[in-house]
């Protein structure tokens, strides 16, 4: 198994999925709403081919890949995989394997991908936009509808987001990929405010963001390291193709 849990956990709830990634999006949300919640890691994915790593929190010892499962006032809510260390280009086959195989043993229907899509006008832009797309266009057009984003109609997805979306299809498990307008190497809680904001509007959650605007400054210098490895992970892969934009049909 390539991933392991420490007791069971509720069955059906969507799995949130956020890795480090363009300015840790995903991470720094799914941190915040880990954080927010009455929240137990529940179990952990290992990487074959990853090096071992312990993370050391408060005198406990943690796995860098670790399945959380996220509760709000009327129970379980979701299932987060979250990553403190950043996945290497050649291993994004290989976790989102795991991720679909965790999912799928908890009857998961739905990944909830948060992310960052590179934007070199970001510095610019008070308030980023959201961008969304599944593999089911008719959902994503609704969902977009109602938290009042946009859909991601042309463009590329790499990584493990890519791999997802794939995999998803192949499976019969829906994928949704949310991304917001990010500083691409630097860590950017303000775009990640704003996928907060998305998942409270589509999951009927209740996120108070102000905190995390008010620490953002915090958060960067807490974070800079962790956005340095992953910028050198970066760019061994694909990811400047999201800047990008794909040939299409010629009519």
């Amino acid at each position: 198994m390539s991933f392991r849990l420490t007791r069971e956990v509720a069955a059906g709830n969507p799995t949130l999925v956020a890795l480090p990634d363009v300015g840790l999006v995903g991470v720094i949300a799914a941190s915040f709403m880990i954080s927010s919640s009455r929240s137990e890691v529940v179990g952990s994915i290992e990487l074959e081919d990853q090096p071992p790593i312990a993370v050391i929190q408060e005198g406990r010892v943690l796995d860098p890949i670790r399945i959380y499962e996220v509760r709000n006032e009327q129970g379980p809510s979701f299932n987060a995989v979250y990553s403190d260390i950043p996945v290497p280009p050649m291993l994004a086959w290989q976790i989102s394997e795991a991720i679909m195989d965790f999912a799928g043993s908890v009857g998961s229907k739905e990944l909830l991908v948060l992310g960052g899509l590179p934007e070199p006008n970001r510095i610019n832009i008070d308030k980023p936009r959201v961008f969304v797309v599944s593999s089911d266009p008719e959902y994503t057009a609704s969902v977009a509808q109602r938290a009042e984003a946009e859909v991601f109609e042309t463009g590329y997805v790499t990584g493990p987001n890519a791999a997802l979306l794939k995999l998803g299809r192949e499976r019969g498990i829906r994928v949704l990929l949310v991304l917001a307008q990010a500083h691409l190497n630097y860590p950017d809680p303000g775009a990640s405010a704003e996928v907060i904001a998305f998942v409270n509007k589509v999951y009927g959650t209740a996120y108070n963001v102000q905190p995390l605007i008010e620490q953002a400054e915090s958060i960067r210098l807490q974070l800079r390291d962790l956005m340095r490895r992953t910028a050198a992970s970066l760019s061994r892969g694909p990811k400047g193709l999201e800047l990008e934009a794909p040939p299409g049909y010629i009519r």
